[in-house]
């Protein structure tokens, strides 16, 4: 985790870019513009005539809704309020959380954010997101929502631990998760029970009040903890056949299997 010299250097450092994207520094009410609305993800970035660096297995996106924009910035989660006219896209108090990565995944959030705080316009064609301004194009692609019926009502039993690109055996009994239609959420870690609520946005499912009772052995501590992790953190969802993919933005991850 990064100190707090880092955190305010960081937040002092988007804070200023996001004021350089609007020198008017306007705080006119936003105004909806649901063409613009879901999460995008990132495809290509320009800045000038360098394209900007996009690490292996990390992911840039941007949610927009009625009032704020977020997402992750291939390290770090980031959002911001945002001001909408015609085709003008203005940011406003742009900043984000202060998780340490590898030097090149820091250095292309740094180009990322700084990209996405010249943004002055938007536009939407054949399910593109194009942001520009300042001599910076950002490309995305709308991400689909994951089907509720593809993921609520299975009994899912969690088959590989994955930490970026190392892949992990399952210890313990079998650890199972199980999302209810009221929201509702059931499951283990291999070594003890868990529950709490969840909730789908776009291709992520959120979790909340996760609650464990009891203690685990050492041999299986570590997935205990992973799962709880993976969870707790908010993860991307993917659906393939009978798998199901949580990853977390740092790329820590669970695949489970319907049963």
């Amino acid at each position: 985790m990064a100190g707090p010299g880092r955190r305010c250097a960081f937040l002092v450092l988007i804070v200023v870019l996001a004021a350089c994207a609007d020198p008017a520094g306007s705080r006119e009410p936003a105004i909806p513009a649901t063409h613009l609305f879901g999460e995008w993800e990132l495809v290509e970035g320009l800045s000038g005539d360098t394209q900007l660096p996009q690490p292996a297995g990390r992911r840039a996106t941007i949610t927009v809704d009625a009032d704020h924009v977020g997402g992750t910035s291939f390290c770090n989660n980031y959002g911001s309020s945002y001001r909408v006219s015609g085709s003008r896209f203005i940011l406003h108090g742009l900043g984000g959380t202060d998780m340490a990565c590898e030097p090149d995944v820091m250095t292309a959030e740094t180009a990322y954010l700084r990209a996405l705080a010249a943004v002055e316009d938007a536009t939407v064609e054949d399910e593109e997101l194009r942001l520009t301004g300042g001599g910076t194009l950002l490309r995305y692609q709308r991400v689909p929502a994951v089907p509720v019926s593809d993921v609520v009502g299975t009994r899912w039993v969690l088959e590989t631990l994955v930490d970026g690109e190392i892949a992990g055996s399952v210890a313990g009994e079998p650890a199972v998760l199980v999302l209810a239609r009221d929201g509702g959420l059931s499951g283990s870690t291999g070594c003890r029970a868990f529950s709490g609520r969840w909730a789908g946005t776009g291709d992520a499912l959120a979790f909340s009040e996760l609650h464990a009772e009891g203690a685990c052995p050492a041999d299986v501590r570590s997935q205990d903890e992973q799962v709880l992790a993976v969870l707790d953190g908010g993860a991307t969802t993917s659906v393939d056949a009978d798998r199901l993919t949580l990853t977390r933005s740092d790329g820590l991850g669970l695949v489970y299997r319907g049963s």
